[in-house]
C-alpha cells in the first residue's frame, strides 16, 4: 500500500493512504478551505485535510500529482503543498 506524506509543522508529518481514492477536492466553504478526499466503495470514508492557512486548487493537484506518482506502490511520498498541515479528519 503506498501512502502520501503530508507535511505539518516542526518536522511531524501525518500520512493519507493513496490506495482506492475516488476523489480529491477543494473546499472553499469552510475556514480555512480545505481539500476532501472521498475512497472508492466508501460511501462513508471521508478524509478532510485542514491547512494551516487557506489550501488552494494547486494544492489538489500537487495531492493528484503524488497519489498519481505512488501508483498504489509501495512507500510513502511526499505532497508538495503550499501550506503545512494542521491535522487530517476520518469521518
Amino acid at each position: 500500500m503506498g501512502y502520501v506524506k503530508l507535511k505539518k509543522a516542526a518536522g511531524a508529518f501525518d500520512i493519507l493512504s493513496a490506495e482506492g481514492v475516488a476523489t480529491v477536492k477543494l473546499v472553499t466553504s469552510t475556514t480555512p478551505d480545505t481539500i476532501d478526499v472521498t475512497y472508492i466503495g466508501s460511501s462513508s470514508l471521508n478524509v478532510t485535510i485542514t491547512p494551516t492557512a487557506d489550501f488552494v486548487q494547486a494544492d489538489v493537484q500537487a495531492l493528484n500529482n503524488a497519489i498519481g506518482l505512488i501508483g498504489g506502490g509501495s512507500g510513502m511520498i511526499d505532497a508538495d503543498l503550499s501550506k503545512t498541515v494542521s491535522e487530517i479528519g476520518y469521518a
